[in-house]
């Protein structure tokens, strides 16, 4: 992982708008969020943050492209999503600080911003219709979740069936 402080504010400014939780806050009001905003890079393969490993920041990204994993059974895992520019993941250990629940791994050269919880939880103060937004992303991979669950509870009762 190499940090780098070559962004303007400006560039920030421009990450955080093409997330959908940044998308309808003021330019202005984004200017202290660019600010607190640390630009990493990964380089393909990379993993950016490990399933069980405490969390405590947001990341958006700028460019690039991320899959999200998570371990099944003991030798396996399956893959949650792929997120690519304007996506962020890391927002449930950002609230609530507990170990990560999924691995995220750099499928390609990639650079993100990275909040920190207590500048997240200042910026949803000042801007509450970014907790709104984050809400929604909640929901959105809650529902995503559920589907996934659904089909390999479908998948195991098909075999169980073959089986009898």
């Amino acid at each position: 992982m190499e940090q780098k402080s070559a962004y303007s504010l400006l560039e920030k400014i421009l990450v955080l708008k093409r997330c959908p939780m940044f998308a309808m806050v003021n330019t202005s009001d984004l200017q202290p969020v660019a600010a607190i905003a640390e630009e990493l890079y990964f380089v393909q393969g990379n993993t950016i943050v490990g399933e069980g490993d405490i969390g405590d920041s947001l990341y958006l990204i700028k460019n690039g492209t991320v899959q999200v994993s998570k371990r099944v059974g003991m030798h396996g895992s399956t893959v949650l999503a792929e997120l690519a520019r304007g996506d962020c993941f890391g927002e449930m250990s950002a609230i609530d600080e507990e170990v990560r629940s999924a691995s995220v791994i750099a499928r390609e050269t990639c650079s993100l911003l990275r909040l920190n919880k207590d500048d997240l939880f200042e910026v949803i103060l000042e801007c509450p219709h970014i907790g709104l937004e984050l809400l929604k992303i909640f929901v959105k991979r809650l529902r995503s979740a559920n589907t996934l669950i659904e089909s390999l509870s479908c998948k195991s009762l098909q075999s169980q069936d073959g089986q009898e």
